[in-house]
C-alpha cells in the first residue's frame, strides 16, 4: 500500500497529510465524532431500554442504530494518520451536510403513512443500518467523514461495491423518508442521494491521487450497486 513517499497532491484537490517527526497532530475529526456518537449511542441505548411499547422491528431497528454508533466509536478511536486530504471546501461541506441530513427526517412535519408503508420504513431503516454496520466492520481504522486517504479496503461489502457505506445510508434514509411519508421527506432523500454521489466522487479523486493500489480496485468493482456505475 503507499506509504508517504508516494503520495502525489493534485493542485486544488489533495493536500498531502504528513505529520512532522517527533510532533503529533491531534484529530479532529476523533474530537467532533466520538463524543456525537457517544451521545447519539446513549439516546438510542435509552429508546431500547425503554422500548417496551415497540414492535420487534423497531426494536432490531434500534438496536442496529446503537451497533452503528458504537461501531463508529470504535473505529475513531483506532482509526490511523491519513495519507491524504482534500483541499476542496465543496467537498468538506458535502460531506458534513450529507452526514447531518439523516437528522432531519424527524424535524419534519410527519405525514400519514399506512401500517404497510410503516412497515416498510422500518424494514429499509433496519436492512440499510445492517449493511453500514457491516461495511463500518471492514472500513475500520479507515472511516473518515471528510474525503481522506488511508488504505485500499477490498474485504466484505468492499468485494461488492467500492461505496457500501453510502448505499447503505440511503436505503435507510429512504426507510425514514417512507415513515415520516411526505413529499418534503422524499424530497430530503433525493438531496442526500446527489450528496453521497459528489461525495463519492471526490473521495476517490483523493484515493486515486494518494493510492496506487485503488485504480485497478476502481477498474473492477461497481460504485454502489453490484454490476452498476
Amino acid at each position: 500500500m503507499a506509504t508517504a513517499a508516494t503520495v502525489k497532491a493534485a493542485p486544488g484537490r489533495v493536500a498531502p497529510d504528513l505529520a512532522r517527526p517527533g510532533r503529533a497532530r491531534p484529530d479532529l475529526g476523533r474530537l467532533v465524532m466520538v463524543p456525537l456518537a457517544v451521545v447519539m449511542l446513549l439516546l438510542d441505548v435509552v429508546a431500547l431500554t425503554r422500548g417496551g411499547g415497540l414492535d420487534p422491528l423497531r426494536l432490531l431497528r434500534t438496536a442496529a442504530i446503537c451497533a452503528f454508533y458504537a461501531l463508529i466509536i470504535w473505529c475513531y478511536l483506532r482509526r490511523a494518520p491519513a495519507i491524504a486530504t482534500s483541499g476542496s471546501f465543496t467537498a468538506y461541506a458535502a460531506a458534513v451536510v450529507a452526514t447531518l441530513t439523516p437528522f432531519a427526517f424527524p424535524l419534519l412535519p410527519a405525514g400519514l403513512p399506512g401500517a404497510g408503508q410503516q412497515l416498510a420504513g422500518d424494514a429499509l431503516v433496519l436492512a440499510g443500518t445492517a449493511w453500514a454496520v457491516w461495511s463500518l466492520r471492514f472500513l475500520g481504522r479507515n472511516l473518515s467523514v471528510i474525503a481522506q486517504a488511508r488504505d485500499v479496503v477490498d474485504r466484505g461489502p468492499y468485494r461488492l461495491v467500492r461505496h457500501p457505506l453510502y448505499a447503505g445510508e440511503i436505503v435507510s434514509a429512504l426507510g425514514l423518508a417512507l415513515c415520516v411519508g411526505t413529499v418534503a421527506a422524499f424530497a430530503v432523500w433525493l438531496a442526500l442521494c446527489g450528496l453521497q454521489g459528489y461525495r463519492a466522487l471526490r473521495e476517490e479523486q483523493v484515493l486515486l491521487d494518494a493510492l496506487p493500489g485503488y485504480r485497478g480496485y476502481r477498474a473492477r468493482t461497481a460504485a454502489l450497486l453490484p454490476g452498476l456505475f
